[in-house]
């Protein structure tokens, strides 16, 4: 900021002092030589009106308007006057010839003046730089938000996950080593891309479907014939994104909020329409020990932080259906 400061002081100086000294020139109140030194001499000074403006916010910032005109007024005034009586000691004539010794309210008025123009333009600028800067700050904070939102999916997802898996699995060795074969590689690579997740804020659908998929035939080894579902997807929308983990946690959600088995299944649905992926599951008997929707919760505030928009959810009696909105590449 203070270097834009000195930025707009050196460029606005001169064409202040062109502005003010120009009149003099047009109506031939001074000489060529005369209107150059004028233009010079204001220029200098309203330069060092900048300065103590510029100051003057650096080392007192909590300082209020009026009293901050108020003395950047008065050392712009004393400076003026210093060089006033210096050209006047040294004999030095400075044009317009003798205004100030006729006027002596000129200085006085034009200082006044140039001063609260300065003042004007360096608070605009001050203001500008500090709500960019909050800007930036608000949106390091959504990150920072969104971040912490995605490891709270993460952590959520592995000790529930983890402790089924490795009970199927252990069941697995015992009756079929070749089923459980299958079910670590598929496992192992779940887990890799869980881990991985946390380099990533959005990710193509392509992949989270990938990773779903993989999660949904885990889920069968333990459930079996528990549950039905479909994926209609079109080729075209796989190149979208979506936040990671945000399909998993649409699916995930399904396993864990609803009672179902062979004789009493649950059917789902995953499919995308006008850009927008909608999971819709057919609801059974709800899991009266895992009431908490923790993971839609921050699916909703992600969505929120990364996009500013939000997630639809229709809870109908017999069925429940989230929608998001892809993210175009």
């Amino acid at each position: 900021m203070k270097r834009r400061l000195y930025f707009i002081a050196a460029i606005t100086s001169p064409i202040i002092s062109l502005y003010g000294s120009s009149p003099f020139y047009i109506f031939e109140k001074v000489t060529l030589l005369e209107f150059l030194t004028l233009n010079f001499g204001l220029s200098a000074s309203i330069f060092i009106s900048w300065l103590i403006q510029i100051y003057t916010l650096e080392k007192y910032p909590l300082l209020n308007h009026f009293w901050r005109f108020i003395i950047t007024y008065l050392l712009s005034l004393f400076f003026r006057l210093v060089i006033f009586l210096v050209s006047k000691v040294l004999d030095i004539a400075i044009p317009p010839i003798n205004i100030e010794d006729s006027h002596i309210a000129y200085p006085i008025f034009t200082s006044f003046a140039v001063n609260g123009v300065i003042m004007v333009i360096a608070d605009s600028i001050v203001k500008s730089f500090k709500k960019n800067e909050a800007e930036k700050l608000v949106q390091e904070l959504k990150l920072q938000n969104s971040e912490a939102q995605k490891q709270i999916l993460m952590q959520q997802l592995h000790p529930h996950f983890l402790f089924n898996s490795l009970s199927v699995l252990k069941s697995l060795i015992k009756e079929n080593p070749d089923d459980a074969e299958d079910y670590t590689i598929k496992l192992s690579e779940f887990l890799r891309y869980s881990v991985e997740a946390h380099k990533q804020e959005i990710i193509s659908l392509e992949k989270e479907l990938f990773f779903v998929k993989d999660y949904i035939e885990l889920q069968k080894v333990r459930f079996d014939n528990a549950f039905q579902y479909e994926i209609s997807i079109p080729s075209e929308a796989l190149e979208y994104k979506v936040p990671v983990l945000a399909l998993q946690t649409l699916v995930e959600n399904i396993f864990k909020h609803n009672y179902f088995t062979e004789k009493n299944p649950i059917h789902f649905s995953i499919s995308v329409q006008n850009d927008i992926l909608t999971v819709t599951n057919q609801k059974v008997s709800i899991k009266l020990t895992e009431k908490t929707s923790t993971g839609l919760e921050n699916l909703k505030k992600r969505y929120e932080l990364i996009l500013g928009k939000n997630i639809e959810v229709i809870n109908q009696e017999n069925s429940f259906s989230v929608s998001i909105y892809l993210i175009k590449p």
